[in-house]
């Protein structure tokens, strides 16, 4: 599972993230939460920097760093996050993002 924070509405980028080999995507939009739980299961966290506070990314880093996730940190678009894909060598499913015909 992928846990994506920020923004009121993902688009197409979890139909983007299920295609690479996600089987599911929880989102929660960042706007009245001060504190994300992260859910067991979860592969990878996806924090939307346009879309949360300062105090919210890093407790969300803090945790991830505990649990030993992989965490990364991208603008609200698909190229944005395979990109940061592709430079995650922790994530899982990051080779998806190498081949051109995922960032369509």
């Amino acid at each position: 599972m992928v846990l994506v924070i920020g923004g009121d509405h993902l688009g197409s980028i979890d139909e983007h993230l299920r295609r690479l080999g996600y089987r599911s995507v929880k989102h929660v939009t960042g706007r009245s939460e001060r504190r994300v739980e992260i859910p067991s299961g979860t592969e990878l966290v996806v924090v939307l920097i346009d879309y949360v506070n300062h105090n919210l990314a890093r407790w969300v880093k803090q945790q991830a760093k505990a649990r030993g996730l992989p965490i990364i940190f991208s603008r609200r678009s698909w190229s944005s996050i395979c990109a940061s894909l592709r430079n995650c060598e922790d994530c899982p499913h990051r080779k998806g993002c190498l081949d051109s015909s995922a960032a369509s």
